[in-house]
């Protein structure tokens, strides 16, 4: 990561949260800083401190994995209250905008500003070919969750604030094994999306089985 490595980056894991977890909900820098800690010296170049504030965030990453990310990281809750009883879910409230439905996998317009316009259709910015990855971090339990963000803007996006969901179990065998992935029909399109739960110590193992999972889909004509 070079001479410039930040302070936070070196903090103990209690020093870390102690300074920079937020008392309520989870903020985009904090999200950031947590991501980045996670995948270590997979960071090819560790963003500046206003780049972190920004969502999405762009990362230059080190093999394996592909020269830049571009990551959707949300606080993952868990809630009673929905069809399923403790199902994580994130809510999803960044994209970039197209003036007509476009072909899935095609990039939106350029430099497309993020918008917050409940009627207006979000898909996740793929410009430049940088991949979006789609990803929830629960801080009680230190983990991530990745879904499959090719899915979730098929066809005409999605809507503002549309909820994202993980079921239980596979939150309970990542816990227990550091990995851990499981499948979850989606209602809208009637397709199965396998979901990746992960601590963060193997955060780069998860995102290589995540991109593969997400390739093989798209190959074998799943969606």
């Amino acid at each position: 990561m070079g001479p410039t490595t930040p302070d936070w980056l070196a903090l103990p894991e209690d020093e870390f949260q102690k300074q920079y977890r937020p008392a309520r909900n989870l903020t985009p820098g904090y999200l950031h800083r947590t991501l980045v800690r996670a995948l270590g010296l997979a960071v090819a170049t560790v963003p500046a401190d206003e780049a972190l504030k920004q969502k999405p965030l762009v990362l230059d990453l080190a093999s394996p994995l592909p020269p830049r990310l571009r990551f959707y990281v949300y606080q993952a809750t868990q809630h009673a209250s929905e069809r399923q009883q403790g199902t994580y879910k994130i809510q999803l409230t960044s994209g970039v905008p197209a003036k007509t439905p476009v072909a899935h996998g095609a990039i939106p317009r350029q430099g497309a500003k993020p918008v917050r316009a409940k009627s207006v259709r979000l898909y996740f910015d793929r410009a430049e070919n940088v991949r979006p990855i789609l990803m929830g971090y629960h801080p009680d339990w230190n983990l991530f969750i990745l879904w499959d963000a090719d899915l979730h803007d098929l066809g005409k996006g999605f809507s503002y604030s549309k909820n994202v969901q993980a079921p239980p179990e596979i939150v309970g065998k990542a816990l227990a094994r550091g990995i851990a992935q499981g499948t979850r029909k989606l209602q809208t399109q009637g397709l199965m999306e396998t979901i990746i739960a992960v601590r963060p110590r193997r955060l780069a193992e998860a995102l290589k089985l995540r991109i593969r999972l997400s390739n093989d889909a798209m190959v074998e004509g799943l969606f």
